[in-house]
């Protein structure tokens, strides 16, 4: 009797991505950092409301993701029949399928490479387990993990009019992920060769966004490149150079040991495939290639740019550079070690992240993830700002210095510069004016229609307590856990008139 035919690794591939998708969002339902709350606040308001900005009544631009933005509104649509408008749920579907498309570009790549399906398996694990991405996950980092991956998959197959319609989607992702669209195009002939069918695909697929956001937003991009390229950084030697090194290591060392081995493990992979290239060029070894020079052209990017060491920021060149080590390894390996190598890869991500966990956020759901740095824990936020929301009712009311949770569970008009296009408009005049010619000439067309009106007052603040700020007796106030030092603070709330 013949025996049964294995599953190809087209569905079992995507179905394994699915799963580690799902996983990776019941871990990190109950812990999400105040920033992505941004981006839900978002997607709800467009999913309710069909309104782009962070609260119900003021249109901003400040989500960096339109596609995310995009994705989490059709997760609270999909989901509100039967759970109502719960953000948590509607980001766990959207990861899991984004997981899932991820593991099946994975698969791609090794079956053009002639590698078992075990590498793209590790290799999905070892991206989805590495704590600088579980630390952001809500934000656009499995989304853009996906872009590339997919980007990765067209210019290996060599599908010119499939790679300019994935690298649209991946600039509607993030707008920096053009240096993986303009990398991955290079080291693929077809599409090189038909590059006009590619960038017309790619117009048409992402300028329509820009051209409504312009017109109707007031800026082509999201008004974040403002907010972070002004902050420069979060305090002496705190930059996106350093910052892995200087502001997560003394709090986080495992974390961030883990989160960079894969990395530093793929600069040398990649440097074999490079030497390699001289006896064999195929596709997949000139992709992979493609791909770990994007991630190292990515923080070269972001190190120039001298932007704050936000965790996020190092998702990408993490995350390619790992998927290469992985990949890139089962490429020079070739036959031998098809299992047990990916298998030992995966257990150790998943250890590794396991390490990396603080005690006190355990245990699973995590109360917040490895890398965390907000100023109240998830949980303390949602309190507060359902607090918030019952006293305030519809008036306006001050940012604390972070808006995402906060604004989220208050559901009223929280305000700072991410919400506010008003709050923002003395920051944006700020950089136009400092930009060097040629930047401060885009930034003038940029915002030529921008017209936020007039900064309307605010009855009410949200005021951290400390040594150095006294905030005037208040209506309310709350203690709170600092970050993954665990330091107290207060917030207090109090009415601006007195």
């Amino acid at each position: 009797m013949p025996a049964p035919p294995r599953p190809s690794s087209r569905v079992v591939l995507p179905l394994f991505g699915a799963l580690v998708g799902a996983l990776l969002s019941w871990t990190t339902s109950r812990g999400l950092i105040d920033d992505t709350y941004i981006t839900l606040a978002y997607a709800r308001n467009l999913a309710e409301h069909f309104h782009w900005g962070m609260t119900p009544g003021i249109t901003s631009n400040a989500a960096t993701s339109p596609l995310n933005v995009g994705l989490l509104a059709l997760g609270f649509l999909l989901v509100g029949p039967f759970a109502g408008p719960d953000g948590e749920l509607a980001l766990g579907v959207v990861t899991t399928v984004l997981a899932a498309v991820a593991a099946g570009c994975a698969g791609h790549v090794t079956r053009r490479a002639g590698i078992s399906s075990w590498w793209a398996a590790a290799a999905v694990v070892v991206v989805l387990a590495n704590p600088l991405l579980v630390s952001a996950v809500g934000l656009e980092v499995v989304l853009v993990f996906t872009a590339v991956l997919a980007l990765l998959a067209a210019s290996v197959a060599g599908r010119p009019a499939l790679y300019g319609l994935v690298a649209g989607l991946a600039l509607l992702a993030r707008l920096d992920t053009v240096v993986f669209v303009v990398l991955l195009a290079l080291v693929s002939g077809p599409v090189l060769r038909r590059l006009h069918v590619a960038v017309l695909t790619c117009c048409a697929v992402a300028l329509p966004w820009f051209a409504v956001s312009w017109w109707f937003l007031g800026s082509a991009i999201p008004d974040t490149f403002v907010i972070k390229t002004n902050q420069k950084n979060f305090g002496p030697d705190r930059t996106y150079l350093q910052g892995l090194w200087t502001h997560y290591w003394p709090n986080t060392p495992v974390a961030v040991g883990v989160g960079v081995a894969g990395a530093v493990l793929g600069v040398v992979v990649l440097l074999l495939l490079l030497v390699g290239l001289v006896r064999r060029r195929d596709a997949a070894r000139r992709g992979l290639v493609g791909l770990g020079l994007g991630g190292a052209a990515y923080f070269g990017v972001y190190s120039v740019l001298g932007v704050p060491p936000y965790q996020w920021y190092y998702v990408p060149p993490a995350a390619t550079l790992s998927f290469v080590a992985v990949v890139g390894l089962g490429v020079l390996l070739r036959n031998r070690a098809r299992r047990v190598v990916p298998v030992v890869t995966a257990l150790a991500a998943v250890g590794g992240l396991a390490a990396s966990v603080p005690a006190a956020a355990l245990p699973l759901p995590w109360a917040y993830p490895p890398v965390f740095g907000n100023f109240a824990t998830p949980a303390e936020y949602r309190a507060i700002g359902a607090d918030v929301g019952r006293i305030v009712g519809d008036q306006r009311v001050t940012a604390p210095g972070e808006i995402g949770l906060l604004a989220y569970s208050c559901d009223c008009e929280i305000v700072d510069q991410f919400s506010d296009p008003a709050v923002l408009e003395p920051l944006v005049e700020a950089r136009t004016e400092e930009a060097d010619p040629v930047l401060r000439q885009l930034l003038r067309w940029n915002y030529a229609r921008r017209d936020p009106g007039p900064a309307q007052p605010d009855p009410w603040v949200l005021r951290w307590r400390s040594a150095a700020v006294k905030p005037p007796q208040g209506v309310a106030e709350w203690t709170t856990t600092a970050g993954t030092w665990r330091t107290q603070d207060v917030l207090v709330l109090f009415r601006a008139d007195g």
